[in-house]
């Protein structure tokens, strides 16, 4: 049976899914967390957390962020597909980080099939332009994927730990759901969250629809870590008594 968080931003959504976690020993099956709005936060929240990341040497909130949506490379006054271009033009450099080997989350999303040139697809932009022809059609999915069984098959642990991405019309407002197979809370939870938001802006403002809502499962949610006291401080500064 699933557990649903609902938060009315990342950090708040963020903290009560931690909290949470923290509360039923540090792991949960099936946690469904809702982000009301995605791309709002509170920066104390972030600044805490990224001081928390950064002791012990963690990547930051932005840096986990932008691995799924590179918002420094968009400039909204060019094109989407100097977007593109910029991001392609980074992504063999990108790849030599032996972490990054088989891809990033926005590099299987712009440019899936890396290893495969005749068969490279820019699944991001695909679904953009089938938004924009079905706006009319609420009932339609548009999925993305991450898992590409060829390169990821034979793993067990590791990238990616998201497996793919849903979009759905709902209203004058654009909804996404992303599948997590495993999710770390203390590592990646709150820039995967940020991210996520910041790449549903970007494809709603594309198709000329609103924000939405962003809903994330983990099939395996996991408050990793050993001392948790740092991260139960911040809860009692910014959480609430029940984390619900």
């Amino acid at each position: 049976m699933s557990n649903v968080i609902v938060g009315g931003n990342v950090s708040d959504a963020w903290i009560k899914a931690s909290q949470y976690l923290d509360r039923v020993g540090g792991h949960e099956y099936n946690l469904v967390v809702q982000v009301s709005n995605p791309t709002e936060e509170n920066m104390n929240v972030r600044n805490s957390v990224n001081q928390f990341l950064k002791i012990r040497n963690f990547s930051a909130v932005e840096t986990v962020s932008s691995t799924i949506f590179p918002k420094g490379l968009w400039n909204q006054k060019n094109s989407r597909e100097m977007f593109y271009s910029r991001f392609k033009q980074l992504y063999p450099e990108i790849r030599k980080i032996k972490s990054n080997n088989t891809g990033t989350y926005f590099g299987r999303l712009v440019d899936w099939g890396y290893e495969r040139p005749k068969n490279k697809v820019n699944q991001l932009e695909e679904i953009i332009n089938k938004l924009r022809a079905n706006k009319a059609e609420e009932k339609c999915n548009y999925e993305m994927s991450i898992y590409d069984t060829r390169l990821d098959y034979k793993k067990s642990m590791g990238f990616p730990c998201m497996s793919f991405i849903s979009l759905k019309i709902r209203g004058s407002s654009l909804d996404m759901y992303a599948v997590y197979r495993n999710q770390h809370f203390v590592k990646k939870a709150y820039g995967n969250y940020l991210g996520l938001g910041r790449l549903l802006e970007f494809i709603a403002s594309q198709v000329e629809l609103d924000l939405g809502i962003l809903t994330c499962l983990a099939t395996h949610a996991q408050l990793e870590g050993g001392n948790k006291t740092p991260l139960r401080k911040l809860f009692l500064a910014y959480g609430t008594p029940y984390g619900g």
